[in-house]
């Protein structure tokens, strides 16, 4: 599995709560772990035979859910504590993030915990995806879909990495060509 940056985390758009791996309910490893073994099928099957047409498999909203909380557990990401998605027709999504921001410069504009709630659509291409965000609230206050892009500029510059945004283009994990979401689910292709 590859390691992703903050920014790429926020623009695959998948977390659920920062807790240890063994505190995640059973039911929440068990979909956790039933999305990480497909996907590693699906990377498998295509390592062996390269020149064979890409294979896809299908997540439920839930094992997405329950595998990015698998994501921000194992990969200790510092600023995301959640995100949960609502998978919707056309590559679109709505959500809520809480990232906390503490113990950064911009703790002086937000509370310790912010809850964003937003709507947005992905476009993915070649292993790659950008993410326009449609809307984006904290709390029940409008923000600029712009302020998120200026977070992500934040937690970039406290990393050392250079400043992404959400419509740049990020890698996607373990191969993947390619995403489509349809109610309630995510098929990615190989």
């Amino acid at each position: 599995m590859r390691k992703r940056t903050a920014a790429a985390v926020l623009a695959a758009l998948a977390l659920t709560g920062l807790i240890a791996w063994g505190q995640l309910a059973p039911e929440a490893k068990d979909r956790a772990l039933k999305v990480v073994a497909m996907l590693e099928k699906l990377e498998r099957d295509k390592a062996r035979n390269p020149r064979r047409p890409g294979g896809s498999g299908t997540v439920s909203e839930a094992e997405l859910n329950a595998w990015i909380a698998y994501q921000i557990a194992t990969e200790g990401e510092k600023y995301v504590r959640s995100c949960e998605l609502r998978l919707l027709d056309g590559n679109r999504a709505e959500g809520k993030l809480v990232i906390d921001l503490s113990r950064t410069p911009a703790a002086a504009v937000l509370t310790s915990q912010a809850e964003l709630f937003f709507s947005a659509t992905a476009e993915t291409e070649q292993g790659r995806i950008r993410i326009t965000m449609e809307s984006l609230f904290l709390g029940s206050q409008r923000l600029s879909p712009a302020f998120l892009d200026t977070v992500i500029g934040i937690v970039a510059g406290l990393e050392g990495q250079p400043a992404q945004g959400l419509h740049d283009w990020h890698p996607l994990p373990y191969g993947i060509q390619r995403l489509e979401s349809r109610a309630g689910r995510l098929i990615c292709y190989y």
